[in-house]
């Protein structure tokens, strides 16, 4: 689990989720969500698998850089780049596009 100043803010509770393509049922990534609500948007920083997404953060710094949220599955947009207030790069996730699903994993508890 990361924790830093981000979950602190959101109440102190994470967990980990399975986001994946609506369409097809494949796993797009694995992101730790933090405080309740909503999946609206994930930070790169979050992505805890795969590693490409999460090293955007740190390799890329502007939001015209990054590119949609494809599935490779079957092709379809589930996101679009967007950088936060704080800075910080996400996908703003499209409504209907993709599932979310609490991660089991004994990994990531």
């Amino acid at each position: 689990m990361i924790k830093d100043k981000y979950l602190r803010k959101r109440g102190g509770t994470a967990k980990v989720v399975n986001v994946s393509c609506s369409n097809c049922g494949d796993l797009l990534f694995i992101y730790q969500k933090d405080g309740p609500g909503w999946l609206k948007r994930c930070y790169l920083n979050r992505i805890l698998e795969p590693v490409k997404y999460s090293e955007l953060q740190e390799s890329v710094k502007d939001v015209g850089d990054v590119k949609n949220l494809v599935c490779e599955g079957c092709g379809s947009i589930v996101g679009s780049p967007m950088k936060h207030k704080d800075d910080r790069l996400a996908f703003r996730l499209m409504k209907g596009k993709f599932k979310r699903s609490q991660n089991r994993s004994k990994k990531y508890s």
